[in-house]
């Protein structure tokens, strides 16, 4: 099938350009990866990623061998948790497909939309994609391994490599070469073999295919954080301290060129007493600041922030004092961050889900030989009231005996955990044999 690959590198170049204007002038806010300025986005992508993330367990359940490779890349997403997370929150998407290293071992690519273009989709489901996987630059002219994938109306999934100059023009590039001979189909895949992250922030009905940042139509409220921050720096520099020494108490030196100068801290200015007049040999200059005032205008910017994010204070301001409350009263104070981690704890599942799928594809095995486990950690509830909730879903029949060794035991593996649950059965089915032993002999 024909592809237009000077129209796809155009798109990669002006990603966002055809986006109407109300969708721009709503999305008008500081970028995730924007580190040349202060960025209160970087502050709660990072925050709210580590309670999203913290403890997290991916793991894939099955009795099959064939599903070996796939529990190890299994492990890599757990690995990239963070970083995958971060991405979707910060840029309110990211892809992620599985591809192979020099040593041909798989692994998982993560890849920003600015990287990827999207030629056909519907309902949500992609049908035509384009992205970008690896860059070189060779004699100072860059290059760029691009792979396509194209899911036909009969399901099958077609995979093209192609060498692109800088100017979007087909090329030769030895070291990618090999990668032409992976061009393949694979048939009944129905699935696109890339899984799409997508932020769960509300976009107001106004991007509803590509996510957006979590800081989507934020930009008065980090505005005036930003300016606040400014403020409040610009008081405590203009008042800080000064002192005026006179100039006979200085120790006198000289640069390279010769010339004198007076070795004194920063902070110390030298003053010439004038003939006549009587004083001491330093003045100091202490002016009193309105710290309180500007820290809190800053703290009152910061809540707005986190409140049009959909958070509690705790990233940009201050947390809540809880010493004493109970459970309850702490997640009542954090219901807002309980429910956004909830959304963004869905969207990595979702995401999770898509990723394995398209790896089961591109490796070519069955769908049906596992299923996919994720244990989330919660930061708002102590590990007592955890262990409690699991012992009634226990008595509930909800819970497994694997599910209370893997609270108890997290750092056992999957086999040392399935090894020490078989053991405790067995240790349970003795006991009831003695117990009836006993009962018959009339011992009890």
């Amino acid at each position: 099938m024909a592809f237009n690959w000077r129209t796809f590198w155009q798109n990669i170049k002006g990603l966002g350009d055809d986006e109407e204007r109300t969708v721009k002038q709503k999305t008008e806010v500081l970028t995730w990866d924007n580190i040349q300025v202060q960025n209160p986005l970087d502050v709660v992508v990072k925050k709210l990623g580590t309670l999203v993330n913290d403890e997290a367990t991916f793991e894939l359940e099955s009795d099959s061998s064939l599903v070996t490779p796939l529990r190890a890349l299994c492990e890599d997403l757990e690995k990239k948790r963070y970083e995958i997370c971060a991405m979707m929150m910060g840029q309110g998407n990211c892809f992620v497909t599985m591809a192979t290293n020099e040593d041909s071992e798989p692994y998982h690519r993560i890849i920003p939309r600015s990287d990827v273009s999207i030629y056909s989709e519907s309902a949500g489901k992609i049908y035509e994609i384009a992205m970008i996987i690896d860059r070189k630059t060779i004699k100072r002219q860059t290059y760029t391994l691009v792979r396509r994938h194209y899911l036909d109306p009969n399901g099958t999934l077609f995979v093209y490599y192609y060498n692109l100059d800088s100017s979007g023009r087909e090329v030769f590039v030895e070291e990618w070469e090999h990668y032409k001979n992976d061009n393949t189909a694979f048939y009944n895949a129905n699935h696109i073999g890339v899984a799409h992250f997508k932020s769960p922030q509300d976009s107001n009905g106004l991007e509803p295919f590509f996510g957006v940042p979590l800081n989507f139509a934020c930009h008065e409220e980090e505005e005036k954080l930003i300016k606040a921050t400014k403020m409040l720096f610009v008081e405590m520099e203009t008042a800080r301290m000064k002192l005026f020494a006179d100039e006979s108490i200085v120790i006198n030196a000289k640069d390279e060129k010769g010339r004198k100068r007076h070795d004194i801290p920063e902070d110390i200015y030298t003053i010439r007493k004038r003939a006549g007049v009587d004083g001491v040999l330093i003045d100091e200059f202490a002016p009193s600041t309105r710290y309180t005032d500007y820290r809190q205008n800053k703290i009152d910017a910061g809540h707005d922030y986190e409140d049009r994010i959909g958070l509690n204070s705790g990233f940009v301001t201050p947390a809540e004092h809880t010493a004493g409350a109970t459970a309850t009263e702490i997640r009542t104070a954090n219901a807002k961050t309980i429910s956004m981690m909830n959304k963004v704890r869905n969207a990595m599942y979702s995401g999770i889900m898509e990723v394995l799928k398209a790896d089961n594809i591109l490796m070519l095995l069955p769908l049906d030989l596992w299923t996919l486990k994720v244990d989330w950690y919660d930061p708002f509830e102590n590990s007592s009231e955890q262990w409690q909730r699991l012992l009634e879903g226990k008595n509930a029949g909800v819970v497994e005996d694997e599910d209370l060794t893997l609270f108890l035991f997290p750092d056992l593996t999957l086999e040392e955990r399935m090894a020490k649950a078989e053991r405790i059965k067995a240790n349970k089915a003795a006991d009831t044999a003695s117990t009836i032993d006993r009962m018959f002999a009339g011992e009890i």
